[in-house]
């Protein structure tokens, strides 16, 4: 019974993650795409670009501020992990 909501909770965890990465990569690819068929001047398309580039920061800090605590976790599982590893390797 107590399993199953573990693995529930990383099954959220896991899709968070890829809905994020998701995100990020749409919003590159839509970034250099929009660049190379702009008909804008330079100067117009520069801006455009400041203007999506803080728009972007804004909202990812506002997403941090969200989700702080999931990312801290995933930051502390991803040390043991990182720490496990080392250990295993070292080994060989």
């Amino acid at each position: 019974m107590f399993g199953r909501k573990k693995k529930d909770k990383k099954k959220k965890k896991g899709m968070m993650e890829k809905v994020v990465m998701g995100a990020i990569v749409g919003g590159a690819i839509g970034s250099v795409v929009g660049m190379t068929v702009a008909p804008k001047k330079g100067e117009e398309t520069r801006q455009i670009l400041r203007d999506k580039g803080t728009e972007a920061y804004n909202k990812s800090r506002e997403f941090m501020k969200e989700h702080e605590q999931e990312i801290q976790d995933v930051k502390k599982k991803s040390g043991r992990i990182w720490q496990y590893l080392k250990k295993r390797l070292r080994k060989k």
